[in-house]
């Protein structure tokens, strides 16, 4: 072997440990992310067997990871919802859909301990999911529950003692009323929290995921950039000896017979011109990965929690780019992307939070496009002949993005759809909490609301929708350039 060929093969190795080295560290580093959830993190096999938990586990319900690896889940539940886990591990097999229930499970100091579950089936039957501790909520809920049966109760001695009294008409109907009214302000109390609650969580859940998506692309960046400085040396090596066989046959036109059949065995021709093509195919795929985690890191913004001025462009091209997936489909037809972006200056705003709201709004003119290609694909099968495929052919689904300065002290943002469109029933309540269009378990009902309260609230902005049946929909986000002002 040549001294050449031998440092080539040692760089070789050396890059491959050091490939190894980066994928071991960023695995432990995603691993020390779930560690640090406040949600239990949790894996079992198809029996029902815990083959993983976080530290929230200990946390939450005083047993260590160690003593309940490998034990059934159901030895800490309750007894009465034992049946309800074991009926999910039996259907599982069958769906793949989220499943949520509310679970009574044991802690260590013989407490009970109320957990919202989320899990659904992997691949080899495996079960994966999350446990949220819902207990101050549960007796939240159980002291509304006394507090009705109380006052329900003093209605009832109301009566009995208005009936015994005799007391006229007049005092009674004012009583009901007195109670009417404290009943509704209790209902009306019942329903803030709820709202309150519901937002705290998509809030908090929000932020672990901008801290994961965060962690990842940093991680992912490291061996990335070591892969994307390598291809540009690894290319001008490749290039060197290529361009040494070249002189090799120019000058040698009659190779010995283990040559010529190593070259024959290996297709040389076709290596030397195949091989330029593989690097560069190398290098655009780095670039790719490289355009997507640095999408990521911008949409995430963990460092701009706070007001700064940010490029609203820049907030919206990441958001595409990470939704690039769904707009690639949509009934075999992709979505059309209209950009129409006028000149902006920075803008004051808390840049994670709006970019939420165009994911939101994002979102939802997705759905919007793709439903209507279902319908009328639907609708197509009735045609015959050419009016069939002329049919198909009729609808491009659309989404378009104007940006533009409206005034001196605000910017305009408009989302456009081509989509189903919404009712005027449906148009009044869509910034109502948990109101939602979608099937069960596609939509909580909160993205819009949250959307008002971040445009409204916390920018000072303003949020209008106009829509119309099988038309589409546009929202149309004006914000200040400068909040202070």
């Amino acid at each position: 072997m040549t001294p050449e060929f031998l440092a080539d093969n040692e760089l070789h190795t050396q890059i491959q440990y050091r490939l190894i080295e980066q994928i071991s560290e960023s695995e432990r580093r995603y691993r020390e992310l779930v560690e640090n959830l406040r949600e239990i993190v949790f894996k079992c096999d198809k029996a029902g067997n815990l083959t993983l938990l976080n530290k929230a586990w200990t946390l939450t319900l005083g047993y260590s990871a160690a003593e309940c690896l490998n034990r059934p889940i159901d030895d800490y539940l309750h007894a009465e919802d034992r049946e309800l886990w074991l009926n999910f591990l039996t259907q599982m097999h069958t769906q793949q859909d989220l499943a949520c229930w509310e679970l009574r499970f044991h802690h260590k100091n013989t407490e009970i301990i109320w957990l919202e579950l989320s899990a659904r089936s992997e691949a080899q039957g495996e079960i994966s999911g999350s446990l949220t501790n819902i207990t101050d909520r549960k007796r939240a809920q159980a002291a509304l529950r006394e507090a009705n049966a109380a006052l329900q109760m003093r209605i009832e001695q109301l009566r009995v003692e208005n009936r015994e009294r005799k007391q006229t008409e007049a005092t009674l109907v004012q009583s009901k009323e007195q109670l009417r009214e404290q009943k509704q302000q209790l209902e009306a109390t019942l329903q803030e929290l709820r709202q309150t609650q519901a937002k705290l969580i998509h809030a908090e859940k929000m932020s672990s995921l901008g801290q994961l998506v965060a962690g990842i692309a940093h991680e992912i960046n490291n061996p990335v950039n070591f892969i994307y400085g390598n291809i540009i040396h690894a290319n001008k090596y490749i290039q060197d000896l290529l361009d040494l066989v070249c002189l090799y046959q120019e000058h040698y036109c009659a190779p010995a017979k283990d040559i010529q059949e190593k070259i024959e065995n290996i297709e040389l021709n076709y290596l030397l011109s195949d091989l330029p093509r593989l690097m560069s195919s190398m290098q655009m795929g780095a670039d790719r990965i490289s355009e997507i985690v640095l999408s990521l890191r911008n949409f995430s913004r963990l460092d701009e929690a706070e007001i700064k001025p940010v490029d609203i462009h820049e907030g919206l091209n990441s958001t595409l780019m990470i939704l690039q997936s769904r707009l690639k489909g949509a009934n075999n037809t992709s979505i059309q992307v209209i950009k129409e972006y006028g000149e902006l200056p920075r803008v004051e705003c808390y840049a994670g939070q709006l970019n939420q709201v165009f994911m939101n709004l994002l979102s939802n003119a997705i759905d919007a496009v793709v439903s209507r290609c279902q319908c009328e694909a639907i609708d197509g099968k009735h045609c015959q002949g050419v009016q069939q495929k002329d049919r198909e052919l009729s609808f491009t689904p659309i989404i378009e993005i104007h940006t533009e300065v409206a005034g001196d002290r605000y910017i305009a943002i408009r989302i456009i759809d081509n989509g189903i469109g919404m009712t005027e029933v449906t148009k009044r309540r869509i910034f109502d909490p948990f109101f939602t269009t979608k099937p069960v378990g596609r939509g909580t009902g909160l993205g819009l609301a949250i959307s008002y309260q971040i445009i409204v609230e916390k920018h000072g902005g303003l949020l209008e929708c106009a829509s119309e049946v099988d038309k589409g929909t546009e929202f149309s986000i004006k914000l200040p350039i400068a909040l202070s002002s």
